[in-house]
């Protein structure tokens, strides 16, 4: 059986951010708790923000199918009680700054994400110039808020994060998103 040594790597800074604070963990002691050198960790990733970003990453993992099974609510919330899950990692990651930084990646993930699905469904030509930057709004609005709920502490039930996100999002993508088979009805109402 191989061994996922990116797993180790994540599963050794979770356990370092419980015993210091998560800015003070380097590549070292993550290298030390798992008894690899430095360029087995940089083989696998460019840096400790990299790899925070995987765990944010495969947190998420099979969430995406979710939009399609359950709807954009059921997503949404999903990935407010996933991070939940995870709660102290998470918000010492969000305080993380600088280059590479949680905040960017989930900003990245949330455009591409949103632009892909509507692409793939729907086709290119709804990407209208109006669309892309009702897109990149939302996605700067809506990983900026993710951020400061996870460093505010999660304190907003996950339910109610969902639903404030749904609420924000543009009538412009939300057309696209929204599936009126599967969405809470107080969602689809206003969705012609």
């Amino acid at each position: 059986m191989a061994i996922d040594v990116k797993k180790l790597f994540a599963d050794a800074i979770i356990e370092l951010s419980n015993e210091k604070p998560l800015s003070k963990v380097t590549v070292t002691d993550i290298v030390k708790r798992v008894g690899t050198g430095r360029q087995t960790f940089y083989n696998h990733f460019l840096d400790k923000n990299d790899l925070i970003f995987w765990i944010f990453h495969r947190t998420l993992r099979g969430e995406k199918r979710i939009i399609e099974a359950s709807g954009f609510y059921a997503y949404l919330l999903s990935i407010y009680e996933k991070a939940k899950l995870n709660q102290p990692f998470f918000t010492q990651a969000c305080h993380l700054e600088g280059q590479n930084c949680l905040l960017e990646s989930i900003y990245n993930q949330t455009y591409n994400y949103y632009k892909d699905y509507i692409s793939n469904r729907f086709g290119e030509h709804v990407l209208t110039d109006e669309c892309l930057y009702a897109l990149a709004f939302n996605a700067h609005g809506a990983s900026n808020m993710y951020v400061k709920w996870a460093c505010d502490g999660m304190l907003v039930p996950p339910e109610d994060m969902a639903r404030y996100a749904m609420n924000s999002t543009p009538d412009c993508i939300k057309v696209y998103l929204v599936s009126k088979g599967s969405e809470p009805k107080q969602f689809t109402s206003e969705i012609a």
